[in-house]
C-alpha cells in the first residue's frame, strides 16, 4: 500500500475539520477562534495542493473532496460569521439576517465551475472562495473586537447585506483576477515587499489581542490584492 497517496486528501479533510470547527465558533460568537480555523484551513488548503504535486498523488476523488472541505471552510463558515455579527448587532430585524448565506451559494457555484472550467488553469475568473473568506472573515474579527469605524458601520442595518451582495457576485462573475501563477519574478518582489511592509507597519500601530492585530494584517493584505485586481482590469 503506497501510504502517501493519501496524503493529499487526509490534508484536505483537516481543512474540512477546520471548517466545521470554524462554524461552530461562528454560531457561538467566538470570532477570535475562528480567525485560528480559517488560518489552519487556509494552511491545510494550501499543504494538500502543494503534496499532491510533489508526490504525484492526484485522483478525481481529490479534486471533488477538496472542493466539498472549501465550500464549508470558505463558504458556509464566512456565511455563519457574519450571520452570527448580524444577529448581535440587528436582533430585531430576522429577515435581512438571512443575507449572508448567499455567500454559501456563490461558493457552491463558483467551486462547481472552477472544476470544469479549463480556462482557470493559470489565473482565477471571479473571486477565489479562499479570498473571499480571507477578506470577511477578519473583517468580521476586527470590527467586532475593536469599537471604531469598522464596529459601527459593521453593525448598520444594510451593511452586512449589501456587502454579502457584492462578494457573492465577484465570487460567480468572470472577471479575470491577479493571479501569484503569472507573475514576474520582479513583481513578485515588490508584491512581497509591499505585503511586509503593511504587517510591519500594522504590527507597529496597532495595540490589543493578538486576533486583532492579525486579523486586520490579513484583510488589508487582501484589499491590497484587490487593488491589483483593479489596476490589472484597467490595463487590459
Amino acid at each position: 500500500m503506497q501510504v502517501r497517496k493519501y496524503i493529499p486528501n487526509t490534508l484536505t479533510l483537516c481543512n474540512l475539520l477546520a471548517g466545521c470547527a470554524g462554524v461552530v465558533f461562528a454560531v457561538r460568537g467566538n470570532f477570535s477562534a475562528v480567525l485560528v480555523c480559517l488560518m489552519l484551513s487556509e494552511l491545510f488548503d494550501f499543504s494538500d495542493g502543494f503534496s499532491a504535486r510533489k508526490l504525484k498523488a492526484y485522483s478525481d476523488i481529490g479534486k471533488e473532496l477538496d472542493s466539498l472541505a472549501d465550500l464549508v471552510s470558505f463558504g458556509l463558515c464566512p456565511s455563519v460569521c457574519l450571520f452570527s455579527w448580524y444577529g448581535i448587532a440587528q436582533p430585531d430585524i430576522p429577515l435581512l439576517r438571512w443575507f449572508p448565506f448567499l455567500i454559501a451559494a456563490a461558493s457552491a457555484l463558483r467551486l462547481a465551475k472552477f472544476n470544469i472550467d479549463t480556462r482557470q488553469s493559470t489565473s482565477f475568473l471571479g473571486l477565489a472562495t479562499s479570498g473571499c473568506a480571507l477578506l470577511l472573515i477578519p473583517l468580521a474579527v476586527y470590527s467586532f473586537y475593536t469599537d471604531g469605524f469598522l464596529h459601527i458601520l459593521m453593525g448598520t442595518v444594510w451593511f452586512i447585506p449589501v456587502l454579502t451582495v457584492v462578494f457573492s457576485f465577484l465570487l460567480v462573475c468572470e472577471a479575470p483576477m491577479f493571479s501569484l501563477k503569472k507573475m514576474t519574478g520582479q513583481l513578485k518582489a515588490f508584491i512581497v515587499g509591499s505585503l511586509v511592509l503593511i504587517v510591519a507597519c500594522v504590527i507597529r500601530e496597532i495595540k490589543g489581542p493578538w486576533y486583532v492585530t492579525v486579523s486586520l494584517c490579513i484583510f488589508l493584505i487582501l484589499v491590497y490584492y484587490l487593488v491589483l485586481n483593479i489596476a490589472n482590469l484597467k490595463r487590459r
